[in-house]
């Protein structure tokens, strides 16, 4: 019988918006399924494609809403965005299209920022979910790029879930406009990219075999998961018929978190070994 949680397993990371949270509201039975899973020795971890916030704000975010959190490792596109540059490119001349956060963590790394009236040409522009985007930035972007300027995304994402089911617009949004002019696809570090998976497994020392990814998306989470040899869980939202045309399969689908935690109580229940 296949089970979410193996001899071997020894992680399981989720995805947040849309998967641990929706807006400011915890999904149904996180806490509980995060105990679950410590109880039985599994450890935690978050991997998130979020560019508005580093790690530290994303722990207190997720403690505001009630989420019992111990030392679990978040990794973001926010930090990953930033160690990219460096281990790619060395310090280099950066515009940033994104939040202030964002831009502390690729200036923390030694890269030099310039701003948007700067007339020197950036060595990259890195894009993220700019809230402030709009028609000037998106020429002077295609500017800069036809120039010399390479261009990086932190994340593809198209949209992402928001309270009483409101889609909110992503970094993918805007590359999709930004690529439309370019004529080529832009690097995006964030998931369905290895780097955001590799990030949190070397945090942990494991494998992906030893790991399993619980995320919503199944073009970023699932995709991502199957690409780096990790067994995946889907949350299946309401609405997700075009997720379904995907040829991407899970190893295992539910309809929201507390099914999982459903899921786990019984293999705990029937099995010999932790949760």
């Amino acid at each position: 019988m296949n089970r979410v949680i193996e001899k071997n397993t020894k992680a399981l990371f989720f995805d947040l918006d849309g998967c641990i949270y929706y807006g400011r509201k915890l999904a149904e039975r996180a806490n509980e399924l995060l105990e679950l899973l410590r109880s039985g020795g599994i450890r935690i971890g978050f991997i998130t494609n979020n560019s508005r916030e580093d790690a530290a704000e994303i722990g207190r975010k997720l403690s505001g809403m009630g989420l019992r959190l111990n030392d679990e490792q978040i990794v973001n596109a926010t930090e990953a965005v930033a160690s990219y540059l460096t281990e790619r490119y060395g310090r280099v001349n950066v515009k940033v299209a994104g939040s202030e956060s964002l831009r502390r963590a690729i200036a923390g790394q030694g890269h030099r920022l310039l701003e948007w009236e700067a007339r020197e040409i950036a060595d990259t522009i890195v894009i993220g979910r700019d809230t402030e985007f709009d028609y000037r930035r998106l020429q002077r972007i295609v500017d800069e790029s036809f120039r010399g300027a390479r261009l990086l995304s932190t994340n593809a994402d198209r949209s992402h879930p928001g309270e009483d089911g409101r889609v909110i617009p992503e970094t993918g949004s805007l590359m999709a406009a930004i690529e439309s002019i370019v004529g080529s696809s832009v690097k995006s570090i964030g998931k369905p990219d290895n780097c955001l998976y590799e990030l949190a497994m070397r945090a942990y020392k494991l494998t992906p075999s030893e790991c399993v990814m619980v995320g919503d998306n199944l073009a970023t989470d699932i995709a991502g998961a199957d690409r780096i040899g990790m067994k995946s869980v889907w949350i299946r939202q309401s609405g997700s018929d075009l997720q379904d045309r995907l040829p991407i399969k899970p190893t295992f689908t539910v309809g929201k978190l507390s099914e999982l935690y459903e899921l786990l109580l019984s293999e705990r229940e029937y099995s010999d070994y932790r949760v």
